[in-house]
């Protein structure tokens, strides 16, 4: 009898670590950008007493994908203490109605569509940051994007007025669906970090490519798994924590 008390004690314990360490604040962001489409987000960070503000990390995820797919980097990113704002870009996840309610697949965009992408992105972040401000701040902030939201990602730091500290490309592109990134990758002083799959070829010569225009570091990492962007994430365990500690160099 003795036994089982304490196996049921233990496991009590094992129980409330887990929801104690799963504890989050999570909040759904809805935006209309300046041609009435609306954009969906969702901002999650840990509860903490102790921690008032939280640093924050924007994922932009990948072209016929939605922000569901970052595995347990949102996890692995709020573990360290950080909020994690997941948009949904135009087209993809939530992020399909017109502002007439017109549902719009992201396979029957235009390029003049896809243009808007930054946009989109920087109004989100400003809503965020006008509305949560005790809470998270952008003093301090990284965006992770992954093939058309790492082309997104670039565009975003040289848009925005409060440039993040870090980029962190996930099978960066150097033009998709009109979005050329070249350009204004250049004008960035900001240190970035290129991800490319196991024999991606084409990622690799992106970042090659992108890399003469870096204007402050930028380094590279070959993740073990064969498959590219966001698939990365799901067949190397690794690189969740790697991308974190990354993030964690620069947003101390």
């Amino acid at each position: 009898m003795k036994r089982i008390i304490l196996i049921l004690a233990f496991f009590l314990i094992l129980i409330n670590g887990v929801l104690a360490a799963s504890s989050t604040t999570k909040r759904e962001i809805s935006v209309q950008s300046v041609d009435g489409f609306n954009i969906k987000a969702t901002l999650e960070y840990p509860k903490v007493k102790s921690q008032k503000e939280f640093q924050t990390v924007v994922l932009l995820h990948s072209l016929g994908y939605s922000s569901g797919w970052w595995e347990t980097l949102p996890r692995e990113l709020m573990d360290k203490g950080y909020a994690v704002l997941k948009i949904d870009l135009r087209g993809h996840g939530a992020s399909v109605y017109s502002g007439k309610l017109v549902r719009t697949s992201w396979k029957s965009l235009t390029n003049s569509a896809y243009a808007k992408y930054p946009d989109d992105v920087v109004k989100v972040i400003e809503t965020v940051k006008a509305e949560n401000s005790k809470k998270v701040f952008f003093n301090n902030w990284a965006i992770v994007g992954s093939d058309i939201g790492a082309s997104t990602a670039i565009l975003v730091a040289d848009k925005i007025a409060y440039k993040p500290k870090t980029l962190v490309l996930l099978s960066p592109v150097v033009e998709t669906k009109g979005l050329y990134v070249p350009v204004k990758f250049a004008n960035l002083d900001i240190d970035v970090f290129s991800i490319s799959g196991t024999g991606d070829l084409s990622g690799e010569k992106a970042q090659d490519y992108l890399k003469k225009f870096a204007q402050a570091t930028f380094a590279t990492y070959t993740s073990t798994s064969r498959s590219c962007g966001m698939l990365m994430l799901k067949n190397d365990q690794t690189l969740s924590k790697v991308i974190t500690a990354w993030i964690s160099e620069y947003l101390k």
